[in-house]
């Protein structure tokens, strides 16, 4: 059975990489160092490669301009030539470092500066709005994760590119929703076209903001699981095969709701014992259940439940369970599902 879809990989900026070293051999240097500032003065150190321990340490210091050479302290002979670029939201400075240097390598690193920098100059802007949308996505991949409900991203021919950490789990428990080789599916055949007939029926159709449609996924002695599947695009618009066509939102019913109602209840100041008797409330227990689960007479119960009326400004069971339930933050922790290995399919 094949895995399923992982976030995306950090990435290993292999142009950056490939251009700076590139750089290196046109100007037969010993070592190259790009930093950038941003616009609050703080520098980080983007790519290093070769001998530039020294140029690591100036890098802390501002740069000017245009190209500038600077002596290397510590070492003789050794100088730097500094080049900075304007990029989106700061500076990038190129320092590239000479062990020995002399006149012809100050006629050969001028010459190659001239012939790089018109190309340098939109490529580290280019680079450095790549980093950030890097960083955006990143951010949002981080928050899709954390997110209790499930979500699965599939492309145009109904595949699964995209798996958070509450998808990966329910599908790894293979209860109602399994990998079936490279495609989503049920625990039976009949399920599995039910959810392939819904995305299909949502990638092909001409209003994608259309009531999405629902199917039920069974699974043995529980609830069944309920998915729903909406477009991932506008209508009209273009897109490769492998880009996202449709979302799998994934509910759980039978979702331990203690987990969400708990952090609720502290927030308006309930003792343990009536956090407890919230909870097998909320997950429709009646009140002698509870008192009978909690090893309490009924009787007490009552008596929690009444100063849970009074700190909740409720006066019912079912306000107050509606009351929990609207002040549920819903997050997840990076617990043993969001830690869940898994690779692309």
């Amino acid at each position: 059975m094949a895995s399923t879809p992982a976030p995306p990989a950090e990435d290993d900026d292999d142009h950056l990489s490939v251009m700076m070293s590139e750089i290196l051999r046109d100007f037969s240097a010993d070592g190259i160092l790009i930093t950038q500032r941003g616009e609050r003065g703080e520098a980080v150190v983007l790519f290093s490669d070769g001998a530039c321990d020294a140029a690591r340490d100036a890098s802390l210091g501002e740069a000017g301009a245009g190209p500038e050479w600077l002596a290397l302290a510590g070492e003789a002979g050794a100088a730097m030539l500094t080049t900075s670029v304007p990029a989106s939201g700061g500076t990038i400075t190129v320092r590239t470092v000479f062990r020995r240097f002399s006149e012809t390598t100050r006629a050969q690193a001028r010459v190659a500066s001239a012939r790089l920098q018109p190309l340098l100059q939109p490529f580290a802007r280019a680079w450095w709005q790549r980093r950030r949308a890097q960083a955006r996505v990143r951010a949002l991949t981080r928050a899709i994760d954390r997110a209790d409900i499930g979500v699965v991203l599939v492309d145009a021919r109904g595949m699964p590119t995209f798996a958070n950490a509450a998808a990966r789990a329910l599908i790894a428990q293979g209860d109602g929703l399994r990998m079936r080789g490279a495609m989503l599916g049920g625990a039976t055949l009949a399920d599995t076209l039910k959810l392939h007939a819904a995305v299909e029926h949502v990638i092909s159709a001409e209003v994608p903001d259309a009531a999405a449609p629902v199917v039920a996924l069974p699974r043995t002695a529980r609830r069944p699981l309920m998915a729903a599947v909406v477009a991932a695009q506008a209508a009209g618009v273009a897109d490769d095969a492998d880009a996202p066509a449709a979302i799998v939102y994934l509910f759980d019913p039978e979702e331990d709701l203690a987990a969400l109602i708990e952090p609720a209840c502290k927030l308006y100041g309930l003792s343990p014992v009536e956090t407890r008797l919230t909870c097998l409330l909320a997950d429709g227990v009646s009140l002698a259940a509870a008192a009978a689960a909690m090893r309490v007479r009924e009787m007490t119960a009552r008596s929690y439940l009444k100063q849970i009326f009074l700190k909740t400004d409720t006066n019912r069971q079912a306000e107050l369970v509606w009351l929990m339930l609207k002040s549920t933050v819903r997050t997840r922790g990076a617990g043993a599902a969001g830690a869940m290995a898994a690779t692309l399919v």
